[in-house]
């Protein structure tokens, strides 16, 4: 593994300095950068699309939040930490669902408006293994809602730049320094006190995925040669009911569908399910049937039954639907399982944290420990509330006895070989394909070996170009993911071995990947 895989000489680039860079501006991105400029501090945000495009603006169900009258925090720590199948970190489990319901409180006193019922009260619904009706939604556009309210709150009070992807992460002695950044047309150096990635996860990885970004997931290779650790990165949630059209995208269909009555069926028209079971296990059911050669269908009859216009509760959905063709048969819904969440990530603690002193880690690029070996629905929105606000005061902290440090990088290529764009697209397709096969829903010691054999020949490859760095961080992520896999010999929530279908209390630990070795260190709590 290199420290450094593209060519460039600080002496020679234009820089600038700032006090905080954000990486990404989803809803854990913009909640750090809202407490910053609170806290006097205006940080610079870094996107590659326009502000507010993310995985969190394309969050449809709604976030999850003990707000009801018959509802609690510690009802909602013991649905979490059931559904995270034993290896939560339950500290910070509570301080999610404490800190997230102030949170929401606070939007809803700052302005933001959840859907409420004809008497004014807040709009509550169930999804899978919730005890309670806890989801609050606004339609099914929820992300997308807040992340523009929350923008529209700061979007003059940050810098902001767009466009630019994040080449190298630079570092002196086990403390962030600075990035370099690109454009097509464009590279500069801009030094920071502190850096905060908030980019998302790395479903990316996947050939079938739900992400934002068809691209994406490589932060995490390139904040991984920068120093940090890795952290429980075989398990990634595989959402049950994604579109499933033919050689097209796969879109999300929010589970608040089969939390208001809509059913799984299979060819015959019989359920097989519980809908409500966890994701984890919903989606192998549905992937067990596809191994058979049988389709599955999401029936959303049961909910115009009830009275709810699928037009105007769900007006994503039924565009997405009319765009198909499907309006009008609601009854049969193609559906299949695709990589949606990512559990592991960047080992950070609640506050962000992590293993290179001034690199801070919020939202789904994080481990956190919250969602253990399996995410409950509708909790990543209120972990981006709730730690990015514990994440900017730490920042905020941080800087306050730290400088900015400037210094001299001359990195040089042994290669000025370049890859084609399309042998860059058939790279990353095959990245993606060999990802789907052999690090998807169900793995074996079999298939993990013959991944790592070809990501580790990839890795190789990719070095003799100098426009690689993209594709080599994608490897280091899905190498990553395939090496904490092949390690945790048990089936474990979002992880399932069919060489070791049970789970085992030996394994009651979360992964570390600490080094270049990749060497698994399995850790208590």
């Amino acid at each position: 593994m290199y420290r450094y895989l593209t060519e460039f000489n600080t002496n020679n680039l234009p820089f600038e300095k700032v006090d905080t860079i954000i990486v990404g501006a989803g809803l854990s991105g913009l909640t750090v950068a809202k407490y910053l400029v609170k806290l006097g501090i205006k940080p610079l945000v870094i996107t590659k699309k326009e502000i507010g495009i993310s995985n969190s603006f394309l969050a449809q169900g709604g976030i999850a939040v003990a707000i009801g009258k018959d509802d609690s925090p510690e009802l909602h720590f013991l649905d979490t930490v059931k559904a995270g199948k034993g290896i939560c970190i339950e500290s910070n489990v509570s301080s999610m669902v404490e800190t997230g319901l102030e949170e929401v409180i606070n939007l809803i006193n700052e302005g933001l408006e959840f859907d409420k019922d004809s008497q004014g009260n807040l709009k509550l619904t169930k999804e899978g293994a919730h005890s309670r009706s806890r989801i609050l939604h606004i339609k099914d556009k929820t992300g997308y809602y807040m992340t523009k309210f929350l923008s529209n709150q700061i979007k003059n009070e940050i810098c902001l730049i767009a466009g630019y992807f994040i080449d190298e992460i630079l570092t002196d002695e086990n403390r962030f320094v600075g990035v370099v950044i690109s454009n097509k047309s464009s590279r500069k150096v801009i030094y920071a006190k502190s850096l905060v990635l908030a980019s998302g996860g790395y479903s990316p990885i996947y050939l079938r995925n739900t992400s934002a970004y068809k691209i994406g997931g490589d932060i995490i290779g390139n904040a991984f040669r920068a120093g940090v650790y890795l952290k429980d990165m075989e398990f990634i949630q595989f959402h049950p009911t994604a579109l499933y059209i033919e050689n097209q995208p796969a879109y999300l269909l929010t589970e608040a569908l089969r939390g208001e009555g809509a059913i799984l069926i299979d060819e015959k028209g019989e359920r097989f399910i519980d809908e409500l079971k966890p994701r984890d296990e919903v989606a192998k059911a549905i992937y067990k049937k596809y191994l058979n050669g049988e389709k599955v269908y999401l029936d959303l009859s049961p909910i115009v039954k009830k009275g709810i216009s699928i037009k105007e509760r769900y007006p994503t959905i039924y565009q997405l639907l009319k765009t198909y063709g499907l309006e009008n048969q609601i009854n049969r819904v193609p559906v299949s399982p695709a990589a949606h969440f990512s559990m592991g990530g960047i080992e950070a603690t609640s506050y962000g944290k992590t293993a290179i002193d001034g690199i801070f880690a919020v939202g789904e690029v994080a481990c956190t420990g919250v969602h253990g070996a399996n995410r409950l629905a509708s909790n990543s929105l209120l972990e981006c509330i709730a730690f990015g606000r514990k994440v900017a005061y730490y920042v905020y902290k941080y800087n306050s006895f730290t400088n900015i440090k400037q210094i001299k990088i001359d990195n040089k290529l042994k290669t000025h070989k370049e890859l084609t764009k399309k042998e860059r697209d058939d790279l990353t397709k095959q990245i993606k394909k060999m990802s789907w096969e052999y690090i998807g829903l169900v793995r074996s010691e079999e298939g993990l070996k013959i991944a790592l054999k070809e990501f580790e020949k990839l890795e190789n490859k990719l070095l003799n170009y100098k426009n690689s760095r993209y594709l080599y961080d994608l490897v280091l992520v899905a190498k990553a993911t395939a090496k904490s896999a092949l390690n945790r010999e048990e089936s474990r929530g979002a992880h399932f071995r069919i060489d070791f279908p049970n789970s085992k209390e030996e394994f009651r630990k979360h992964s570390i990947i600490k080094d270049k070795s990749m060497k698994i260190h399995l850790e208590v709590n």
